[in-house]
């Protein structure tokens, strides 16, 4: 703007030069002499001097103020809005301006959007996450991928943060442009990982890895596969007896002394398998989530004074003794029943001549009740305690075959706390006695281990 003003001032001048040199011409041809034509040459520079200067300061002053209204008219507009008021000259380019910042403005919010709802999503997710470049380096890792491998994995490569073998050839070969999928390790859990190649211009960029925590399925079949050789076991046994003592009364090897004692032990093995298989219905019902809860209101005293005239004719000389609280529950009376039966018939078997069974009762706040059994028996070593509710566990096995028992009482009965939302605390010291506690209606679930 200034080189502007100052060219239009020059070009003023230089006609005023031009008119006072033709002057000086005029007057030279006139016949004046030399030192007057010197005199009007001097006077006529020193003119041509002071106006070029004055134009100069003149041009500096007005350039300033016409600047400093143009520049202060532009720092005024305000882009935020498309009400420009600017010079007439400059409203298209500064409205241009606005709509241009008004695209990038919805541009990088909507990035940001995207950006937030992955990070949220990708944060929230199970599985791990990790996102590399065509060299292996990690450009992103979700949180479960930083609890697996630990913080600041961004920026390195990704061999360099796991040594596993298969790992690191499952990574060159999806570096290679191949699909992958292995099974590994790490800190006690099975993963199983999933790494899959991106690809621009056919050309491989990087690549995803998702590691997908498969320790509960992985337990979940060893315990599906131990449980099925369990049962096998469990089912061939008395079935074994059934058909050979049946085939020898078939056959006519047994004498007839002895045909009703056969039939004695078929029956008690008869028995003896349609307890099992119930007790595998039972199991499977809360595996699969279709125990039906039927709750009704009933007196949990009465219920267990129940339990025990079944099973006192069994007991011999355990004395089996009820304390506590006497009230009404709402729950399933089958399901109490059958924890109950399970609690005491475990205190009788494993009892000493003469010992005792205590069963207590107990209101508790916040919770539907506590059932605490006690016995004066054998008990159970510490090393047994973490083991006791699991299927088909026996801590003395010679015992279990005298006693008869499945070994899937224990666990019935965990099922049935589970389902009410309760707790068990086992406490049990080998040959003082075992005391197992049933909190019916307790927040969380949990086996508590402790000492007499």
């Amino acid at each position: 703007m200034k080189k502007y003003i100052f060219r239009n001032f020059i070009f003023l001048i230089l006609p005023c030069v031009l008119v006072i040199s033709i002057i000086l011409i005029l007057l030279f041809n006139n016949g004046i002499n030399e030192n007057e034509y010197v005199n009007y040459t001097a006077a006529a520079i020193s003119l041509v001097i002071v106006m070029v200067l004055l134009s100069i300061v003149t041009a500096n002053i007005v350039a300033k103020k016409i600047t400093g209204r143009i520049i202060a008219s532009l720092e005024s507009i305000d882009f935020e809005n498309d009400n420009i008021n600017a010079y007439e000259e400059l409203a298209p380019f500064a409205k241009k301006i606005y709509r241009q910042k008004r695209d990038v403005s919805a541009k990088l919010e909507e990035l940001s959007d995207r950006t937030d709802t992955i990070e949220t999503i990708t944060g929230n997710m199970r599985e791990g996450l990790i996102l590399t470049d065509g060299a292996g380096t990690v450009l992103s890792a979700n949180k479960s991928a930083h609890e697996v491998f630990g913080e600041n994995i961004e920026l390195r490569n990704v061999t360099h943060i796991c040594r596993d073998d298969d790992f690191q050839n499952a990574v060159k070969k999806c570096i290679a442009g191949e699909n992958a999928e292995i099974q590994m390790e790490r800190d006690a859990r099975i993963y199983t990982v999933f790494l899959s190649p991106v690809f621009s211009n056919e050309a491989t960029r990087g690549a995803v890895i998702l590691f997908h925590d498969a320790t509960e399925r992985q337990r979940a079949e060893k315990q599906r596969r131990e449980f099925s050789a369990n049962v096998s076991h469990e089912l061939k046994t008395p079935l074994t007896t059934i058909s050979a003592l049946s085939e020898m009364i078939e056959q006519g090897i047994a004498k007839d002394v002895d045909i009703k004692s056969f039939a004695g032990r078929i029956s008690e093995q008869s028995r003896r398998l349609l307890v099992l298989i119930e007790d595998i219905i039972r199991l499977s019902e809360f595996d699969e989530g279709r125990a039906n809860r039927e709750d009704t209101v009933f007196d949990l005293w009465e219920l267990a004074e129940t339990v025990i005239g079944a099973l006192r004719d069994n007991a011999g000389n355990v004395e089996i003794c009820l304390t506590g609280e006497r009230f009404d529950i709402s729950a399933n009376r089958r399901m109490i029943d059958e924890m109950l039966y399970n609690l005491i018939d475990n205190g009788v078997k494993y009892n000493r001549d003469n010992g005792k069974v205590t069963i207590e009762l107990e209101r508790v706040d916040n919770r539907l009740c506590r059932i605490a059994v006690s016995d004066t028996g054998i008990g159970i070593p510490e090393q047994h305690h973490p083991h006791v509710f699991e299927r088909f566990y026996r801590v003395d096995k010679s015992r279990y075959k005298k006693t008869g028992g499945t070994g899937l009482g224990l666990s019935i009965v965990k099922h049935i706390t589970e389902y009410y939302n309760g707790s068990l605390e086992l406490k049990s010291t080998e040959g003082l006695g075992t005391t197992i506690t049933c909190y019916l209606g307790s927040s969380e679930p949990q086996i508590r281990n402790s000492e007499v």
